[in-house]
């Protein structure tokens, strides 16, 4: 019934995604809250290299700083494989190593498909406020995000919490996670993994999407429950 929206497509046909041409819009009026919520999104890319620097697998996905140098974003993004991470890269330039991947330096899981990101050389100067005590979604309330989906940079959606469901066990998909999921009406699509979502009412982070459901659809979000010491140890 969902699928988890790791977008581990090739990279080649998402760089053609991301660089056709745009047309520009006029964009959504922001708050300064929303101005600098939307300025700490980034678009990450893991890739898996041979000996020889060829590519066998990669995926892309959204993430957000919390702190300079560390990125919240979905766990099932993660590639254990993966040294390093390609942040707001061009795509078309990751495939050949035309551009640098940042190094990770750690990574911290709250079993729920979320994921702290230590990165070395960067210093995020717009983060969202990540802490122990993280509000699940309300039935009812509006939201609003940003992500990258199929890797095309910086598009909003907005949202509205119809309810939530058990978790159900999927052998072909696992994932680290349990409990309840929070089911939220707006379209998600590869690459949208691992986006922050905020209430409309208060601005305030309440989750980070790991699923598309029926086609897209749905996002199904987890509760984010990182201890404070484990959030701590992250940003050192």
């Amino acid at each position: 019934m969902r699928k988890i929206f790791r977008s581990l497509a090739s990279l080649a046909i998402i760089a053609t995604l991301a660089i056709s041409p745009a047309f520009g819009i006029h964009k959504k009026q922001l708050t300064k809250l929303q101005e600098n919520q939307h300025k700490s999104m980034h678009e990450i890319v893991m890739v898996n290299r041979d000996v020889d620097g060829k590519v066998i697998g990669g995926g892309l996905c959204t993430a957000y700083a919390v702190g300079p140098h560390t990125l919240l974003t979905a766990e099932h993004c993660n590639d254990a494989k993966a040294t390093g991470v390609y942040i707001d890269a061009p795509l078309a330039l990751i495939r050949p190593q035309r551009v640098m991947a940042y190094s990770i330096t750690s990574r911290t899981f709250d079993k729920q498909d979320h994921m702290l990101l230590d990165v070395s050389g960067v210093n995020f100067k717009n983060t969202i406020e990540l802490t122990d005590h993280v509000r699940v979604p309300r039935q009812g309330e509006h939201t609003y995000q940003w992500g990258c989906p199929s890797g095309i940079r910086d598009q909003y959606r907005e949202g509205l919490v119809m309810g939530n469901m058990p978790n159900e066990v999927d052998e072909d998909e696992p994932i680290d996670a349990t409990g309840t999921i929070y089911l939220i009406q707006e379209a998600t699509v590869p690459g949208d993994s691992g986006s922050s979502v905020f209430s409309s009412v208060d601005g305030q982070l309440i989750g980070v999407v790991t699923y598309g459901i029926d086609g897209g659809q749905i996002a199904g979000v987890y509760a984010i429950v990182f201890t404070q010491a484990q959030i701590a140890a992250s940003m050192q």
